[in-house]
């Protein structure tokens, strides 16, 4: 009859420590995990940020190039060359205007932000090796 009790204790005690357990905060090595999925994200954020300003400016440039032909090639006595020129150098402002403003707060948030990650992680995670990740899908909060 100990032995009942013992195993009834046993599995009492279990059972009212499991609801603890399971809203104790992860183990270093999710943790680890967590942070690292944060800077894959925030770095893929970064690029896509990067790569629409590169564009916007790549834009700007082009029109540019457009800008000094249009120019050279221009007739100043031609009203519909000039309004063609205008419209240009309006399509050329407005490309860069893009290009400096959200598009670069953008840009340079999305590098902090990654900076910050990539921070977060080396101060609790720089050398250590992480284990195999667990099974299943990873659930980071």
């Amino acid at each position: 009859m100990t032995m009942v009790r013992v195993a009834l204790g046993a599995l009492l005690c279990a059972a009212l420590t499991a609801p603890a357990l399971a809203q104790m905060p992860p183990g270093p090595e999710l943790t680890c995990y967590c942070l690292k999925q944060s800077v894959d994200d925030a770095n893929t954020d970064m690029q896509t940020k990067q790569s629409e300003l590169g564009a916007a400016r790549s834009r700007v440039v082009s029109l540019d190039r457009q800008l000094a032909a249009a120019r050279a090639q221009m007739n100043v006595n031609d009203p519909q060359a000039q309004a063609q020129f205008r419209q240009l150098l309006a399509q050329r402002d407005a490309a860069f205007r893009q290009s400096n403003g959200d598009l670069i707060a953008a840009s340079q948030a999305a590098t902090a932000h990654y900076n910050q990650a990539v921070a977060n992680y080396n101060n609790q995670c720089a050398g250590r090796p992480l284990p195999p990740p667990p099974p299943g899908p990873l659930v980071c909060h």
